[in-house]
């Protein structure tokens, strides 16, 4: 598992292979809210599929930045 931080929030990146050789990029937001850790599941949609875990694992930071940035702008989380 991979991992980043962007606008102080921690992202792991465990991409998911749904068929052989087809991979869905999947990533996890995590962060703290009251002394207590959270973490929210960010899944991308299972028709975009990826040939190799490398590149679901690339494009899953692309999915958390915009929950995150959706989050911080008060919308619905998803950009």
């Amino acid at each position: 598992m991979h991992n980043d931080n962007y606008n102080d929030l921690r992202i792991d990146f465990d991409s998911e292979e749904i068929r052989q050789g087809e991979w869905i990029a999947r990533a996890t937001i995590v962060f703290l809210e009251n002394q207590t850790e959270k973490r929210i599941p960010i899944f991308g949609r299972r028709q975009a599929t990826f040939d190799t875990r490398q590149q679901a694992d690339a494009y899953a930071p692309e999915l958390a930045k915009l929950w995150i940035d959706g989050r911080l702008d008060g919308t619905n989380g998803h950009g």
